[in-house]
This record gives structure tokens, C-alpha cells and sequence, in this order.
């Protein structure tokens, strides 16, 4: 795709989805780079509002005022312009028409490109000038896509500019820019670590049905893998490099573990805990606790030495790092209220300081060599941008700093090395589509018939089956901004059901199937809303704070289930009298996950995971009395037969973190759906032959069921010189 210099200043990488201005990324989303690459692909041409709304919003209904709102976004990204021209003139009652200069940046010829230790210097121009006649004038210098043995290498945003000197004089400096390297090349490898000294990586390949953790050498590619897990993740580094500490699981809980980094056998630190960071001299490690508000500091053995309290921060926290400068902890989480934060405390607990709160999800956050800064990404729709803020003042006297990398589609980790001129993340693109699945067509011995139902590269989640079986409800979007949608059973064009600019998830069909029930973050509280399935003015019902799952269930009795904060228990809401009330009284042991009614109520289904006695469980609902049916797993239950004697429920493996729009955010691989009795006998066993599954819902008739099937590749990449914003004042 094309790359276009604007105005002599910016630079437009279609390909790269980039915009970059003087040599630095200029922060957009991804509908307002695309209504800025339209605009400038037909540059000098009126474009029409109807032909940019259907261009940017295809196959779907959105006021004009979403449109207004990108060119805002667009002109305040260019700013007021080159010597007060402007970039974008609006033509009354018509469009837009992009005014300022545009040089089809690829077609020129690009100029040499010196490469060494990680810094890009040009070495030559095309058309270089006279050396009689004074001129000024820039070269464009288009980076080659590296891949392995290649001597070229990728930068960030794929240009970097270089201007002449004047009387003919060849440039003198370097102009160092982003470099984005590429160092696997399986597709199936992310979770990555770097080693405090930038040489040595380690990430997680999901090549084989086992997942391998590798150690490679970043100077020369060799590899070793050095463990094997049935799921592993969160990988750092100790600080002399010598071990790694790592999150595994198989059945169970999982935990933290520590090996070292030329394999053996791990010793286990902390059951139940999935992230983790060491101290800077090694010897303890900080556990955090999620939903607890807590960090829990332990040994190298596992020993506990200490706890600290969380004062500001409650439910998820999705990443922890210790400062080897100051010796302050970074806790990235949810406050009180809902919004990402990023905190600072000292290693005892005190000093416990918000450095950022957001409304978009802020995934990984690491401190800058020196502890006076902090690094961290945030979702901002479909991709990933890297920021940075300082500490050494208070939050609230400090603008937005522009992100240093924008545009990235990536699992949400990054690592940086301890001089602060590398940083290593998992470059990973994905998308859903819905698919049938009907098991009842296949040979007899487990085959499927599969069917896909929708296309494209949205990210369509949350599928749920009208009571009638003809009509799909689901969800399109990402954290910060979802809506409803429904298709016909068959497939077909999506409509729209909801037009909330927030994260709107989670449908559930009333019994009758003329309603529907979902969560939104609407007015700026999670809450349960109600509307006709046909579409028409929602409306809030409810009063408790939801969960981060946003599980909503309607129950034949007319009642809306919706799971609480903290995923402990289910409220019960009665719609027409707005009563609540705890679905199980004593749920504070473990966690309650998808539950579902038999056919008329008389029975509820859900996993559940009880300490010892963790598995699928059935109430009867006339008494309350319930029982554990099947606990050699905790499968998740998706449905009944029609007769009420036989349970549908999911097992798989965890195959990737995909935000909230996803329920309870993570993915599954090696699939299978299981048919149990109430009384804890398997008869049948159906794998599903996709490589990452979402959501699943089944089918009212039992003969199949209706999933999101994502396609997704993966890959770790190395930034050198991802700093290169000029220091705070």
C-alpha cells in the first residue's frame, strides 16, 4: 500500500496504518487514520459524508455526528498547520476535501540506508543537488521488511526522513528513528521477556499441543528450549539473568514457578498467583494477589516475609514491576471506580501514589532505568499504544505526553531492557468470525460439519441463540467501545441492535425471545439494560456492580442473572419489581462461572470452583439443594437437552488473553464439548476442529453449536531506540 508525504512534514504509511510527523508517531484511531488515508488518497477531491460513512462504517448505521467527531480527532492530530495553511477543508452541506500537499512518498527513489548496532544513518539521496545552487529540500527513505538471514530491517512506521544540506553539502548526522525487528517467525510464539541486559529473550510457543518455553539469544538466533507446560505465560527475567520466574498451569489453579534458564526441573513459589516480579537484588519476589487488593512478598523459595495492602486498587491486576533504581513497586489495576490506574508504593507499603487512571485498558506497565518515569500500554480500540508519563510530580499537573509507538496489534506485554533503549513485545493480530458447528452431521465418531456464518476482521464475540432457534445475538468491538448485533441462524449481514459509544457485551434472550438483556458501560457504571429484540430504547435495571465476566443469563422464570464483582456469586434480579438477592448463599467459597437453566427452571447448571470439590455443579430450584456432578475438571455448561437430563458443557486449554470482550477474557484451544448427565456419566465427547475458540452457545435442538472462531498469528519483535521523545522539562 501506498505512503504519502503531507505538506512536506507528515508522513502516511498506509501499509503500516502509521502516521508520523517531524520523524515521531502522531497518535490516531484506527477510524480516524482510515478516514484521513481516504481523505488523502483523493487529495484536491470533494469526498462526501455518505461516501466516508459507508467507507468507514460498512454495512452499518451510525450518526453523523461519529463522523464529525473523526475529522475533529484528524485536524487536531495535524494540528493548525504548515505556516496557518489548513489540511482539510469542509465544503457546506457536501464533505471534505483534503487541501494541503501530497507527494506519493514510495514512488521516489529511496536513498542508501547504513544499519549498525541498532541506529540507521542515510548515506545517500536520490537527485542529489548542485553544488553551485543553494537547496533544501527532504528525502524520503522507505525501510525493507526484515526476515531472517535478510540484511534489511523494518522501523516503526516504515519511514524516517533526512534533509539536505544546503550548497550541496552531504548529511552529516545520523538520524536515528524506531527500529522494529522481527526475531521468531513460528506464528505461535508470544508472552515474551528480556533479560536486563537487552541480549537474551524468553517467550512461550504454542507450537504443539504442550506449550515450550524458549530462550534465545538475541545477538545470533540460537534457541533452546528449556520447559514444557500444558499452559504457561507471564515470563521475567531475574535480574542476573540466571532464572526466569513463570506462570504455569494444567488441571488446576496453576501458580508462579522458577527455573533456570538452561531448563530442569522448577520449584513452584506461589499456588494461585499468575503475575509476579523480583526485587532488584534477587532475593524476593512480589506476588499479586488479584481481587484481594494485595501484593504478597515471598522468597526465592516461597517463603512469605511480608504483605502489602492496596489502598487504591481492587479486582484485576494484570501486571506488577519492581524498580531496580528507587525500589518502588508499579502496580498496574483497577481502582474503585472502574477506571485502569497505574500505581507507585514503596516496597513497605507506604507511599502509595496513582501515577495514571484511564477509562481505555491500560495492559502492561514497566519503569522507566532510572524510576522516574514509567512506560505502559494502553488499549485504544483495536490496537496498542505505548506512553509514557513521569513520577516526579503529581498526576494532575501533568498533559497527555503524544504516545512513542502507536498502532500496535499486540497480546498486551512488552519488557524493556535496563538501559532503556530496547523493548520486546508479541506482535499479534486477530480477529473472529462466527461458525456452526453441527455435530449430529458427521461420521459417527466425533467428525463435525462446520459452517462460517459471518466474515470479515472484526472481533465478534459472545454468540447466544434466540429461544426459537432462528436468530443470533452477539457482540462486535472491543474494550471501551461494543455494541449488539444479531444475524439470521443461517448467516448473513450483521444488524445492529445497539448504538451506545461504550462497551455494550454479554446478550441474553428473554424466554419468549422478545427481549433481550445485556451489559453496558453506558453513563460510565457497568449495569444491566433491557430493549426489545427488535430494537427500540433500553433502558438500566439494575442496582449491584457487575464483574468484569459482564455474564448476564434471563431464566425461564423471567428473573436476570448477572454476576457480581469479584466473580464470587450470581444476583438474582426480579425485572418487575427490581428486587435482587444472592443467587448462593454460602458463594464465597471459590468462584461461580456460566450458569444455565434446564428447560422450565426446575434445574441450574455451573461450574464452579469450590475448594476440593471444584467442578460442575446442579441445583434443584424448588429446594436449593444442590450436588456436585462432574469434578474431574471444571467444564464450563453452555446449555441442556431438550428433556433436562443431559448437560452441554466446554473443556479446552488456555489459548490467549483477549480483553473483556471475550468472557472472562481468555481463549481456548484444543476444544471439546461434552454431553453429562445430571448424574455425572459422559456419553458423548466432540472436539471442535479450530485452532482458538471464544464463545460458544448451544443450539436449542442440541444438535450443534454456534462459537467464534478467531484467526490469529503471533510473533515476538525487538524496538530498538522506542524512546526517542526529547526529556521532560
Amino acid at each position: 500500500m501506498p505512503t504519502y508525504l503531507l505538506s512536506g512534514r507528515f508522513l502516511l504509511d498506509a501499509s503500516e496504518r502509521t502516521l508520523l510527523r517531524d520523524g515521531r508517531p502522531v497518535p490516531l484511531t484506527p477510524k480516524a487514520f482510515d478516514l484521513l488515508r481516504v481523505l488523502v488518497e483523493h487529495h484536491g477531491h470533494l469526498v462526501t459524508k455518505d461516501a466516508l460513512m459507508r467507507e468507514l462504517w460498512p454495512g452499518t448505521f451510525v450518526d453523523e455526528a461519529n463522523l464529525n467527531r473523526c475529522v475533529s480527532v484528524v485536524r487536531k492530530a495535524l494540528g493548525n498547520g504548515i505556516e496557518g495553511g489548513k489540511y482539510i477543508e469542509t465544503v457546506p452541506k457536501g464533505g471534505y476535501r483534503f487541501v494541503a500537499q501530497v507527494i506519493r512518498a514510495d514512488t521516489r527513489e529511496p536513498a542508501a540506508i547504513l544499519v549498525a548496532d541498532g541506529l540507521a544513518a542515510v548515506s545517500g539521496s536520490p537527485d542529489p543537488p548542485s553544488s553551485d545552487k543553494p537547496r533544501s529540500r527532504p528525502a524520503v527513505v522507505r525501510w525493507r521488511r526484515a526476515w531472517a538471514g535478510a540484511a534489511a530491517v523494518l522501523a516503526a512506521g516504515g519511514l524516517v526522513y533526512a534533509m539536505r544540506g544546503l550548497h550541496g553539502r552531504a548529511p552529516s548526522t545520523a538520524v536515528a528513528g524506531h527500529i522494529h525487528r522481527q526475531v521468531t517467525f513460528g506464528g505461535k510464539e508470544g508472552s515474551p521477556a528480556l533479560s536486563r541486559d537487552g541480549r537474551r529473550i524468553a517467550y512461550v510457543s504454542s507450537a504443539s499441543d504442550a506449550q515450550r518455553i524458549t530462550v534465545q539469544e538475541l545477538p545470533d538466533g540460537r534457541s533452546v528450549t528449556i520447559l514444557t507446560a500444558p499452559e504457561a505465560g507471564n515470563l521475567r527475567w531475574s535480574p542476573d539473568g540466571s532464572e526466569l520466574l513463570f506462570f504455569a498451569r494444567d488441571d488446576g489453579p496453576g501458580g508462579l514457578f522458577v527455573v533456570s534458564r538452561f531448563g530442569g526441573v522448577p520449584r513452584k513459589i506461589v499456588s494461585g498467583a499468575s503475575v509476579g516480579s523480583w526485587s532488584p537484588d534477587g532475593r524476593r519476589i512480589a506476588v499479586a494477589q488479584y481481587l484481594a487488593g494485595r501484593i504478597l512478598l515471598v522468597d526465592a523459595a516461597g517463603r512469605v516475609d511480608g504483605r502489602i495492602a492496596l489502598t487504591g486498587v481492587s479486582r484485576w491486576i494484570p501486571d506488577i514491576d519492581w524498580s531496580a533504581a528507587t525500589g518502588r513497586l508499579l502496580v498496574v489495576g483497577n481502582d474503585v471506580r472502574g477506571r485502569y490506574t497505574i500505581w507507585a508504593i514503596g516496597a513497605d507499603g507506604s507511599d502509595q501514589r496513582e501515577i495514571v487512571a484511564a477509562d481505555g485498558e491500560i495492559t502492561s506497565a514497566k519503569w522507566a532505568p532510572h524510576g522516574d518515569a514509567v512506560y505502559y500500554f494502553r488499549r485504544i480500540e483495536q490496537t496498542v499504544s505505548l506512553f509514557k508519563v513521569p513520577v516526579q510530580r503529581s498526576r494532575s499537573s501533568q498533559p497527555q505526553a503524544p504516545a512513542l509507538l502507536t498502532g500496535l496489534e499486540t497480546d498486551g506485554s512488552f519488557a524493556i531492557s535496563s538501559d532503556g533503549k530496547r523493548l520486546v513485545y508479541a506482535r499479534a493480530p486477530y480477529y473472529s468470525n462466527l461458525y456452526t458447528v453441527d455435530a449430529s452431521a458427521g461420521d459417527g465418531n466425533g467428525a463435525v460439519v462446520a459452517t462460517q456464518l459471518t466474515h470479515g476482521t472484526s472481533l465478534i464475540e459472545r454468540p447466544r441463540v434466540s429461544p426459537d432457534g432462528q436468530r443470533i445475538l452477539f457482540n462486535i468491538g472491543h474494550e471501551q467501545l461494543a455494541n449488539l448485533y444479531t444475524i439470521p441462524i443461517t448467516g448473513g449481514e450483521p444488524r445492529p441492535l445497539t448504538f451506545f459509544h461504550a462497551f455494550t457485551v454479554g446478550g441474553a434472550w428473554s424466554p419468549d425471545g422478545r427481549s433481550t438483556a445485556f451489559a453496558s458501560t453506558e453513563g460510565g457504571k457497568p449495569r444491566v439494560w433491557i430493549m426489545s429484540a427488535e430494537g427500540g430504547a433500553p433502558r438500566p435495571v439494575s442496582s449491584g456492580e457487575l464483574s468484569d465476566s459482564f455474564d448476564i443469563l434471563w431464566s425461564p422464570a423471567a428473573e436476570i442473572l448477572y454476576q457480581q464483582a469479584g466473580n464470587r456469586n450470581y444476583y438474582v434480579l426480579n425485572v418487575t419489581t427490581g428486587r435482587e438477592q444472592p443467587l448462593i448463599a454460602d458463594a464465597s467459597l471459590g468462584w461461580i462461572f456460566s450458569p444455565v437453566y434446564s428447560p422450565g427452571g426446575a434445574k441450574l447448571a455451573f461450574a464452579w470452583s469450590r475448594p476440593k470439590d471444584y467442578g460442575l455443579w446442579v441445583t434443584d430450584t424448588s429446594t436449593s439443594s444442590r450436588r456436585l456432578v462432574y469434578g474431574a475438571s471444571i467444564p464450563t455448561p453452555i446449555g441442556w437437552s431438550a428433556d433436562g437430563a443431559w448437560i452441554y458443557a466446554v473443556e479446552g486449554k488456555r489459548a490467549a488473553y483477549r480483553g473483556l470482550s471475550t468472557y472472562l477474557g481468555e481463549t481456548l484451544t484444543q476444544v471439546k464439548v461434552m454431553k453429562i448427565s445430571d448424574t455425572g456419566s459422559v456419553a458423548r465427547v466432540v472436539p471442535l476442529p479450530f485452532e482458538e475458540v471464544g464463545g460458544i452457545a448451544l443450539r436449542p435442538d442440541g444438535r450443534g453449536v454456534i462459537c467464534a472462531v478467531y484467526s490469529s498469528r503471533s510473533d515476538v519483535w525487538v524496538v530498538e531506540n522506542f524512546d526517542t521523545a526529547p526529556p521532560a522539562p
